[in-house]
């Protein structure tokens, strides 16, 4: 390789009609399928190492429970703060019983207790149901997402490497900050991590002993797309590769546009709730209310917890569009109410399930018509039928996420029944050529649309939407790309907003079962095939 081709390389090439190649074609057909391996394994590497359990304990009566019964004096007690009438003596061998009653949501009871207290209560009163409270987490996914972590090289002082820079740049030659660089150099996953400086420049030391960088990812977390650039010989190495930082707004690809024309008054009179991570602060979302369900936090506190998730939701729900993005959301006129489950630090992408069914039942009593959970576990959430045949009761409809596995499952709450469960597709066109979501293309497939290869799938799968590369807002009025099943399920609750919003008979329908399944059957029939087994679609997109 020539010496100046050596010092700089640019990574956008364009052809003769000015379009930019696929990064995703330029890969040879045997790279691709070990990209396409290493993808699946890091989702089941994923669904290994979520832990599936939280501390908080679940207590609830049989269905059976007579009054005066055993069953509901214990619980009256752990109600009332009386731990040791619910314990009775304790287990010999065992340290000393503790209880601590956190809250109640819907006849349930959720405590904290330890395992000399659980042993206790089951000894003394075996009727009860004790069940642990599961992890839910946030469905949307990075293409080499944070499952890569546990592959980074950690590269030992003195250790021989090819040093080469990364420069991540906008088109006016401005550097983009703070913006993760991976140099994937095998495809099990191993690879070098950065992040780039004030000046955009990420600096990467390749160790000798990997003889090529296979592919490089530059993954901002907002305001601009992600870049895969393919890779090279190690001793080919440039001394500085120059990335384009591609501006996500204003949105010149329009996925949205393909499914709904912004409409300023759509979902006028409906109320949506976004069990989340937070929603705001944003220009373009006005949030009416809503509240925190995060023991220990202040109840009040409805706000982003600073990762983005629940306000690129909600702005899918609800954004309005301004004049200079073309970003907008399906039913801006709706009144939106978020509920906060996800805590400000720790493992920010994940909610307990005691916490969701606490601001489902919120949503409720809120008078909310449509709830979005774009959330999902692996375990059962035992907390969550009641809850959910609470909100059909009340003329309520639940929308949540099939989940990012690839699998045929369906994450809870969306396998529940008195849930509508979202699965996600992708549109050709609606994204870069260079983007990391080109490798989320599944090979099926019907004319411009494909079932995103992430997206969970199965007979009770009821609708399915756009997910791949879904444009949105993110806090600090800024937007971000995000994909997931996470991104489908706001985009069929905006619709929902829409299309009820529309119909004045069936949203002044008094609340109760009738007004709940007679939204359902609505949307049922609003939908378009795509074409796909029902499994993938279920009625189809909500259109």
């Amino acid at each position: 390789m020539a010496a100046a081709a050596n010092e700089r390389r640019e990574v956008h090439r364009r052809d003769n009609n000015g379009n930019l190649p696929s990064m995703k074609s330029e890969l040879s057909e045997s790279d691709e399928k070990k990209l396409e391996r290493l993808l699946q394994e890091l989702r089941l590497r994923r669904m290994a190492l979520e832990p599936k359990f939280s501390d908080d304990v679940i207590v609830w009566p049989p269905r059976t429970a007579e009054a005066g019964g055993a069953e509901l004096a214990t619980l009256s007690a752990i109600n009332l703060g009386n731990a040791a009438d619910a314990i009775g003596e304790g287990v010999r061998g065992r340290g000393a019983p503790r209880m601590k009653l956190l809250k109640q949501v819907e006849g349930v009871s959720v405590m904290r207790a330890n395992s000399s207290a659980l042993l206790a209560m089951r000894r003394n009163t075996p009727g009860l149901r004790i069940a642990p409270a599961a992890w839910a987490y946030l469905q949307y996914i990075r293409p080499l997402g944070d499952e890569l972590e546990a592959s980074a090289i950690q590269v030992a002082a003195g250790t021989k490497v090819k040093r080469f820079e990364v420069r991540f740049a906008d088109a006016q030659g401005k550097p983009v900050a703070g913006v993760r660089v991976k140099a994937l150099v095998d495809w099990d996953g191993a690879h070098v991590p950065a992040v780039t400086d004030g000046d955009g420049v990420a600096s990467l030391g390749i160790p000798v002993l990997y003889r090529r960088v296979e592919m490089i990812l530059v993954e901002p977390e907002h305001t601009h797309w992600s870049v895969f650039v393919k890779g090279f010989e190690r001793v080919d190495a440039p001394k500085r590769l120059n990335v384009l930082a591609a501006p996500l707004a204003p949105d010149s690809f329009q996925l949205l546009a393909n499914y709904a024309p912004y409409d300023a008054q759509a979902g006028e009179g409906v109320t949506v709730g976004v069990i989340d991570s937070g929603v705001g602060p944003h220009a373009g979302i006005a949030v009416a209310g809503g509240g925190c369900f995060v023991t220990g936090e202040n109840p009040a506190d409805f706000l982003d917890n600073g990762i983005g998730h629940g306000t690129h939701v909600a702005g899918i729900i609800a954004g309005r569009m301004a004049a200079d993005t073309g970003i907008y959301g399906l039913a801006p006129a709706c009144r939106l109410m978020a509920y906060r489950v996800c805590p400000k630090s720790g493992e920010r992408g994940r909610a307990k399930s005691t916490d969701i069914a606490s601001a489902l039942d919120r949503a409720i009593a809120d008078g909310c018509h449509i709830v979005n959970i774009s959330m999902g576990s692996l375990e059962p959430m035992p907390e969550m039928p009641d809850i959910l045949e609470k909100a059909r009761n009340a003329g309520v409809v639940v929308f949540a996420a099939t989940g990012n596995d690839g699998q045929s499952l369906l994450r809870y709450p969306a396998r529940y029944s008195h849930t509508l469960a979202v699965g996600a597709l992708g549109r050709d066109g609606t994204f870069p050529a260079d983007c990391p979501e080109s490798f989320q293309e599944s090979e099926i497939r019907r004319r411009k649309e494909f079932v995103a290869e992430f997206s969970n799938y199965g007979l009770s799968t009821d609708f399915i939407g756009p997910g791949v590369a879904v444009l949105s807002a993110f806090p600090g009025d800024r937007y971000a790309m995000m994909s997931g099943t996470s991104m489908a399920t706001p985009y069929s609750s905006g619709m929902a907003a829409r299309l009820l919003s529309g119909d004045n008979k069936l949203l002044n329908m008094p609340g109760g079962p009738e007004k709940a399944d007679a939204i359902v059957r609505m949307l049922s029939k609003a939908a378009k095939k795509v074409g796909w087994p029902a499994e993938y679609e279920g009625f189809g997109v909500l259109k």
